[in-house]
């Protein structure tokens, strides 16, 4: 895999056209600027069945098996990875022989620093060393190796600002479906949360998973997003028992009225703030008072702790498997834990890093069996 950097756009990738692996939130971000560089796009590869067929600015997006045939005509091919889920890309690819695989991580981290996702990914001096302090005591508590390294390659991270130290943690699971995930369910009905479904991306990764979700819960605030969801879906092929259940809510430790930040994949509550667009909010113990649950997942830019807080009777109640985002603010990576910690019993605990920048760092608590 080679890199690529801006300002330093190699003849050889601008000579031929060029593939994005990757057509969400970060190829949308890159497109732009990678043209401006001279470079030649001839469509985008995703693995979201619902993204096939359609065209992200002007570009079709194609499946991985169109792309793997197109090659068989193609005397090389050069593909960019725009995903930050870089890893499982990876082992995909090494089976085309006559592609060059380049990465850009560390500059669309800067060009992501320019859109209204804004993640607080800066963590010095005092801040720092609690961070280091609470994580280092909560090792004792975790299932495996990998998670311990995982707090110590963020930390090194945040100390160096060398985002190979994330590379180096980086895991080629899947997002929310780790084996360990899939190893607890194995076959069974589940009823999933998805805090923070966006548009609708996690659809590709409950069908891949082979989990059997009936119900899926889908809650997302901000409304055009939420609209995207809903449409989404309604032109996806569903498995055939899975029921999909829509609401334009966010989640939360109360019932209330708030304003909304952000736009697409960065939009979020703001406290104290009197914008036009609002949005309601509930809890998980006041939604799902008469509904059984059996997984949890949070994205939701930062107001995971809100949203445990107010489900904290219910995942008493049924101990449902928990993936949850931490990686919002460094006080995430070990107050998440620590609560869950001080309030349930009967958890094993597991930190994966999904992503190849910083971001998609995800606490799994699994059920002891």
């Amino acid at each position: 895999m080679k890199k690529l950097e801006k300002g330093n756009i190699p003849e050889e990738i601008k000579k031929h056209r060029v593939y994005l692996y990757g057509a969400g939130y970060t190829a949308k971000v890159c497109l732009n600027t990678l043209k401006d560089s001279g470079i030649t796009i001839k469509a985008l590869i995703d693995d979201d069945s619902s993204k096939i067929g359609t065209k992200v600015e002007s570009f079709e997006v194609i499946s991985y098996e169109e792309f793997r045939d197109m090659c068989k005509d193609e005397v090389s091919a050069n593909v960019i990875l725009t995903s930050i889920y870089g890893k499982q890309i990876l082992n995909k690819l090494i089976d085309i022989s006559n592609i060059i695989i380049w990465e850009m991580y560390e500059w669309y981290t800067e060009l992501l620093n320019q859109q209204d996702v804004v993640i607080d990914k800066y963590c010095e001096g005092e801040r720092l060393r609690r961070y280091k302090e609470n994580t280092d005591k909560l090792k004792k508590y975790l299932a495996d190796e990998e998670s311990k390294n995982v707090f110590d390659g963020v930390y090194q991270y945040y100390k160096t600002k060398d985002i190979n130290k994330l590379v180096d943690i980086c895991t080629e699971e899947e997002c929310y479906f780790t084996k360990e995930v899939r190893e607890y369910f194995k076959d069974r009905e589940i009823s999933l949360i998805d805090a923070g479904a966006y548009e609708g991306e996690l659809l590709r990764a409950i069908i891949s998973s082979g989990l059997n979700v009936k119900d899926w819960y889908c809650f997302e605030l901000e409304k055009m997003n939420f609209d995207k969801l809903r449409g989404n879906l309604s032109k996806a092929t569903l498995p055939k028992k899975l029921n999909c259940i829509c609401e334009n809510l966010g989640l939360w430790d109360e019932k209330d009225e708030f304003s909304i930040t952000g736009n697409g994949a960065g939009s979020k509550i703001a406290e104290g703030t009197n914008d036009e667009r609002v949005c309601m909010v509930d809890t998980i113990d006041h939604y799902f008072q008469d509904i059984h649950v059996d997984l949890i997942k949070m994205d939701i830019e930062g107001a995971e702790m809100r949203a445990i807080r107010g489900g904290i009777q219910t995942i008493r109640r049924d101990h449902p498997l928990l993936a949850i985002s931490i990686y919002h603010c460094a006080e995430d990576y070990y107050r998440i834990m620590q609560f869950l910690l001080d309030n349930v019993k009967g958890y094993n605990y597991y930190i994966r890093q999904h992503a190849l920048i910083y971001g998609e760092t995800v606490l799994y608590a699994v059920p002891c069996c």
